[in-house]
């Protein structure tokens, strides 16, 4: 009877063995699936990003390029503006003469 007994014991915890390495394995492949539904994201997330920094970019140059246009039309004020005082002072020295 002994000798059944620790046959039997031997049987248990073989089989013990096999579900902890089942329950290791399945515990393994299930952090791996969430690690690859994580890697999955991020990827997808980061392709997000350089979609944003691209249109972003354009803006930018669209920016860049108004800001330098803006600043011509505002040189060419700036002469104009001056020119035009310039001939208020003449015509203003005119009408002096004038009177």
């Amino acid at each position: 009877m002994d000798t059944q007994n620790f046959s039997q014991d031997s049987d248990d915890q073989g089989e013990q063995a096999d579900q902890d390495k089942s329950r290791s394995r399945n515990d393994i492949q299930r952090e791996i699936v969430m690690q690859e539904s994580d890697l999955h994201k991020k990827l997808a997330e980061k392709v997000r990003f350089e979609a944003e920094i691209r249109a972003l970019k354009k803006d930018e140059a669209r920016i860049r390029v108004a800001i330098q246009e803006k600043q011509e039309i505002y040189s060419k004020m700036g002469y104009e503006i001056l020119q035009m005082e310039n001939a208020i002072k003449n015509l203003k020295k005119k009408l002096y003469t004038v009177k």
